[in-house]
C-alpha cells in the first residue's frame, strides 16, 4: 500500500518506569482538518488544521527503529510531502509505516545524502 501525504512530525515514545521500559512507540504526525462538533456531552467550533488524530481515526504508526534513524540523521524534513510505504511489522504484530519517500526532488537528494551519511 502506498500513499502520498504531508507530514509535519515523527515522535518516538517510551515509559523508562514501566515493566517493559526499552519499548518504544513511534508515529508520524499529520494535519487534519479541525471539524465542528455538536453533540450533547461535547461542541466545539473550530477552523484550521490541527495533529490531534481526530475521533474514530487511528495514529499512524511508523517503525521505531527506522524512526530514530530519520531523527537521528536529520534526513526528516517537516511539512513536506512524502510516499508512505506500509507493510507488517513481525516483532509488534502490527501495520506501520515502514518507509517514507520525499516526493520533491531536491529533498529527495537531501534524504538521500543524510540516510548515506
Amino acid at each position: 500500500m502506498s500513499n502520498k501525504i504531508i507530514l509535519c512530525g515523527i515522535q518516538i515514545t517510551s515509559f523508562p518506569e514501566s515493566k517493559n521500559p526499552n519499548a518504544e512507540s513511534a508515529e508520524v504526525l499529520m494535519l487534519y482538518p479541525m471539524e465542528n462538533v455538536n453533540a450533547q456531552k461535547f461542541k466545539r467550533k473550530a477552523v484550521g488544521q490541527s495533529t490531534e488524530t481526530p475521533f474514530g481515526k487511528n495514529k499512524l504508526s511508523i517503525n521505531a527503529k527506522y524512526a530514530h534513524k530519520l531523527i537521528d540523521t536529520g534526513a526528516f524534513v517537516s511539512n513536506k510531502e512524502y510516499e508512505l510505504t506500509v507493510g507488517f511489522n513481525t516483532d509488534t504484530f502490527e501495520n506501520e509505516i515502514s518507509e517514507i519517500v520525499p516526493i520533491e526532488p531536491q529533498l529527495k537528494k537531501h534524504f538521500d545524502e543524510m540516510l548515506k551519511a
